[in-house]
């Protein structure tokens, strides 16, 4: 017998937010020394470099620079592969592509003008997350980013990073919030924006901007491994930007060192579910005959116990879930079944979540 559900009094529909560790397995938080880099060619690493755990992409590193320095120009009329990214990735998370022909970029706060001066970035340093991670954004306010380097004297220096989400409003980006990135960790703030921003921080799109001149001040690297003109790159244990016109250059493999020589990323994926709860219900004179064999005898179809003529009795292992066209969508079974009669009725909650 199937029933129809009055959708009124039947059906309840919930929506809910469930975060989960990001890293592969469900973990929150995972050392810089599990992460690995994936095989790639010369020619994808001029782009980027993917980030793995279990041999499982998590992240990917690139480096853009709104000049094209710190990549070779292919010829005259085609840019450098850093010139395409910060392009790319700036036309993608700002609601005003046209600021890139007036000469504009990303701007922040990054303390090389002092507090509450913007300055437009050259050069930015980017962290994309694998989708399948993710799921449907990036948790904010609960992250943490340790970055480890040295500084100009070549001591061992680090630097922990967060999102402001906390404490400050977002702003608009195309398909989300932005946050800014700051000094801090899991959602505290130690350093605010307004006196030095590190980049910018965009949740439903799984990406962070990294500021290169807020990274250079603070894990610049030892003056021997801070490339100059014809410099070495050797070591890569800072993130001053190496912004010649080479093909030599690899900034990207830079933040790639200082994540994995850090203490550690902690990171939530976050993801919306739909909860429906459905109310199947057996009133009295319902449900009190059965189509399964063993409850008939004969060819008359008579009940096979005689004690069930005047009262019968079944038992509800199992509700099917059908659309309008009687197809099955979904079998819900009972730990154990309930007993159903002409003097007893029977609900069964359903809950599907998507």
């Amino acid at each position: 017998m199937i029933k129809q559900f009055n959708t009124a009094e039947d059906t309840i529909t919930t929506q809910i937010t469930v975060t989960n560790g990001y890293f592969d397995g469900g973990l929150g938080t995972l050392a810089g020394s599990s992460i690995t880099t994936s095989s790639l060619s010369t020619t994808q690493k001029s782009y980027y470099y993917n980030l793995q755990y279990n041999s499982k992409d998590h992240f990917s590193i690139t480096y853009g620079h709104k000049g094209g320095s710190g990549s070779a120009v292919e010829n005259a009329t085609t840019e450098g592969t850093t010139q395409a990214i910060y392009k790319q990735f700036f036309n993608f998370t700002e609601p005003d592509s046209a600021k890139l022909r007036d000469g504009d970029g990303w701007s922040m706060i990054d303390g090389t003008a002092g507090a509450d001066t913007e300055v437009i970035q050259q050069g930015v340093y980017i962290l994309s997350a694998e989708r399948l991670q993710m799921k449907d954004r990036l948790n904010p306010g609960t992250w943490t980013i340790n970055l480890s380097g040295s500084n100009s004297d070549g001591g061992n220096a680090s630097l922990v990073l967060t999102d402001d989400s906390k404490n400050v409003a977002a702003d608009s980006a195309p398909f989300g919030p932005r946050y800014n990135i700051v000094s801090g960790s899991a959602g505290i703030v130690k350093t605010a924006y307004n006196t030095k921003t590190y980049g910018f921080f965009y949740p439903d799109a799984g990406l962070m901007v990294l500021s290169a001149n807020a990274l250079s001040a603070s894990l610049p690297g030892s003056a021997s491994f801070t490339p100059a003109a014809g410099g070495s790159t050797a070591n890569f244990n800072g993130l001053a930007q190496d912004v010649r016109v080479t093909a030599a250059v690899d900034n990207a493999w830079k933040l790639t060192r200082a994540i994995q020589h850090g203490t550690g990323v902690t990171l939530r994926s976050e993801e919306q579910q739909y909860v429906f709860d459905y109310f199947c219900r057996a009133k009295a004179s319902e449900y009190n005959l059965s189509q399964n064999v063993t409850f008939w005898s004969g060819s008359q179809y008579e009940m096979r116990h005689s004690d069930m003529v005047t009262n019968p009795q079944t038992f509800i292992s199992e509700v099917g879930l059908y659309d309008t066209q009687n197809s099955l969508l979904a079998v819900g079974r009972l730990s154990s079944p309930i007993n159903k009669n002409f003097s007893s009725e029977a609900i069964v909650k359903v809950r599907l979540t998507y």
